[in-house]
């Protein structure tokens, strides 16, 4: 499955992916200054599951699960660091059967997970 993370996750994240992913952060494409609808279209495009912190994209009505790859929304503190970022992915991706990241958004907070089909 491809994977496209967001600038505002740490590039050191990747690690925490299963090896059957093919994740690239924004910087490994010359997108980590892109724009949203920038980001947001190279992951369609690329039929990538976009993994962000960015709650804009929680929005169902401005982005329709059924139209992308599927999206993860980090809804966690501010004050977190890449070791908890990394964390909390990992544990979510332990817990998540991969099929479901497919045309969904989800949000991921501390301790639970939230699918919009």
């Amino acid at each position: 499955m491809k994977c496209l993370l967001d600038a505002n996750l740490p590039f050191s994240a990747k690690e925490v992916f299963p090896d059957n992913f093919n994740v690239a952060h924004v910087r490994d494409i010359g997108l980590e200054s892109a724009s949203d609808s920038e980001i947001i279209f190279w992951a369609k495009k690329n039929k990538a599951v976009l993994f962000t912190r960015d709650l804009d994209f929680a929005n169902i009505l401005n982005f329709p699960p059924q139209k992308y790859a599927g999206i993860v929304v980090l809804r966690i503190p501010s004050f977190y660091s890449a070791k908890n970022i990394k964390a909390l992915l990992k544990s979510f991706m332990v817990s998540i059967d991969s099929k479901q990241l497919k045309r969904s958004v989800i949000i991921v907070e501390v301790g639970r997970y939230r699918i919009r089909q």
